[in-house]
């Protein structure tokens, strides 16, 4: 409301200018264009630009990042002084650190990634005679913490690894459903739906 007064306050004070040097009968020439150029030149302080007002952009939804719900994972390693008479008291300790960590991460990756175990037995007779399993990992452990490195009796070292992985991690890789699987064999789709 305010704007347009002074607006048309502004368009007044323009038009009594005009008037005023173009109704003056005795006037020469020269001045009639100095007092048009006047009014045309010279802006008012009055005069401002209006603007429509504008509507803001409807505002985006805010979402709300939730925190990752964290499990706290810890391996502990073992590890044991080489018996090599080569190698110096300090070579062999930084060794057995080192292979206690190495121990720890190889925990670290089965307990996180799962482990691949394969298995052989041999039976004769109604009887055992050869039993073999051999274990797998195959991982990438990143962003785990050495708490701890202690030593043990007998020249050994335990290290304690802890590392935080998101709960939803372990939903999505190790959660399996019937729904899930697809067996193209009707049979053997009929053996696991029976077993559960």
């Amino acid at each position: 409301m305010k704007k347009s007064q002074v607006l048309i306050g502004s368009l007044a004070v323009a038009m009594a200018t005009l008037s005023g040097c173009s109704m003056m009968p005795n006037q020469d020439a020269q001045e009639k264009d100095c007092c048009q150029q006047q009014a045309v030149v010279t802006p008012t302080p009055v005069q401002q630009v209006y603007h429509a007002p504008t509507t803001p952009a409807p505002a985006e939804p805010v979402v709300k990042q939730q925190k990752p719900d964290l499990i706290k994972i810890t391996g502990i390693g073992y590890g044991a002084e080489s018996t090599f008479a080569a190698y110096t008291p300090g070579q062999r300790r930084l060794m057995a650190i080192r292979s206690s960590k190495l121990d720890a991460y190889r925990s670290l990756a089965e307990q996180i990634s799962g482990i691949k175990i394969d298995s052989n037995t041999a039976v004769s007779t109604l009887t055992a005679k050869n039993d073999s399993f051999r274990a797998r990992v195959n991982a990438v452990v990143r962003g785990a913490r050495v708490v701890s490195v202690t030593p043990m009796a007998d020249n050994n070292y335990e290290t304690v690894l802890e590392v935080y992985v998101d709960k939803g991690f372990f939903e999505k890789a190790f959660v399996y459903t019937a729904d899930d699987v697809s067996i193209a064999d009707p049979e053997t789709a009929y053996q696991i739906n029976s077993v559960q």
